[in-house]
Formats: structure tokens, sequence, C-alpha cells
């Protein structure tokens, strides 16, 4: 049974998205969300780079095997929850896609108001509870700039493995949450 759709969304869709697919879906994917990546000036076509290949050998354990694709209205419209790596991608997709808002999150935000949903609450759809944390949005109370996570693309290795560290990090909080307000099984497959 599905319980709903992730789309992770950055600018090439070859660096930062695809680490952020890979982790939530090797976490959540055994509890019935598809989960899925694209860029909003994407790199389509192109395989991951070589450092998120790299990333994901290491922290996950497993080959990537991912290429870069163009995010569209359709796309953004049929997910559920959708999360982006800085504030400019979450504004671009709501131009593309108005009917989205209230289900798009930066990563750091997503992680921040799902923090705020108390512990009892749950939900039997990934898209209820992006719809329960929307409401909590304003309460978060973080500035935009703490909101994005650098693109390393092009720059020094360190840049890389600190922008993947955070994506780690973060999807690892996030995933511990949607398992409690999911009620998914503790024992599904859990990297991080």
């Amino acid at each position: 049974m599905s319980r709903g759709s992730i789309l992770v969304v950055c600018t090439g869709n070859i660096c930062r998205s695809p680490v952020g697919e890979a982790i939530l879906h090797d976490a959540l994917g055994g509890a019935g969300i598809d989960v899925t990546s694209a860029g909003t000036h994407a790199a389509a076509g192109r395989a991951a780079a070589p450092e998120t290949v790299e990333f994901v050998s290491r922290h996950l354990g497993r080959e990537l095997d991912h290429v870069g694709r163009q995010l569209d209205k359709r796309t953004a419209e049929a997910a559920d929850l959708i999360i982006t790596m800085t504030e400019e991608h979450r504004s671009w997709v709501a131009g593309i896609a108005p009917r989205t808002v209230r289900r798009i999150f930066t990563l750091v935000e997503l992680e921040q108001v799902l923090a705020l949903l108390p512990r009892e609450q749950s939900f039997d759809t990934v898209r209820e509870l992006a719809m329960a944390a929307s409401r909590l949005r304003a309460r978060a109370g973080i500035d935009s700039t703490s909101k994005n996570i650098a693109d390393p693309y092009g720059g020094p290795a360190e840049g890389y493995e600190e922008s993947f560290r955070i994506v780690a990090e973060v999807c690892g909080r996030i995933v511990a949450a949607l398992r409690q307000h999911l009620h998914l099984d503790p024992g599904a497959p859990q990297h991080g």
C-alpha cells in the first residue's frame, strides 16, 4: 500500500538531491513511500557527480545509479511532500506549481517543523503529514539563510563532503520523525 511520495529538489539534480533521495529511499522505500528527485535547472541525462556516487557508496554501502532529471509542473503536483535544498528552490517550485506551495519545505525547515508536531500525532499518508506540518511553518521561526544547504558543485572536495554530511544528518532526523508520525515499522531497513 502506498503511503505517499516525496520529491527531493536541488539545482542540477546530480549532487545534493540524489544524496537526499538515496537516503530517504533506503530508509522509507520499504514502507510504501516513493522517493524521487529532480532539479530546477537539471543536468538532465547526466550521471550523478563522482563525489555524489562516492558519498552514497560510503554512507549507504551501495552503488548510486542516478541520472539528472528536470523538474516540471506535473512531477511537482504529483508529489505529496517536496523537499528542497534552498529557499530559492522552494520559490522556484512554487512558481511553476502554485498548488504545491503548502507541501514544499526546505530540508532544514522540514526537520524543524516536524519537531513541532505533537509526539502522539499520527497520519495515514505523507500528504496529510505535509499539510499538518505546513500549518506549523510560522512557528518554526528560522531565517531563510539557515534553511539553505550550499551547492558544492564545481568546488573543493571538502564542500561536497560538508554539504552531503548536512543532508545526511538532517535526512536522518526527518526519517525518525516520519517513522514516528506515520507509524512505520521501526524494523524496516534504515541507514544513517
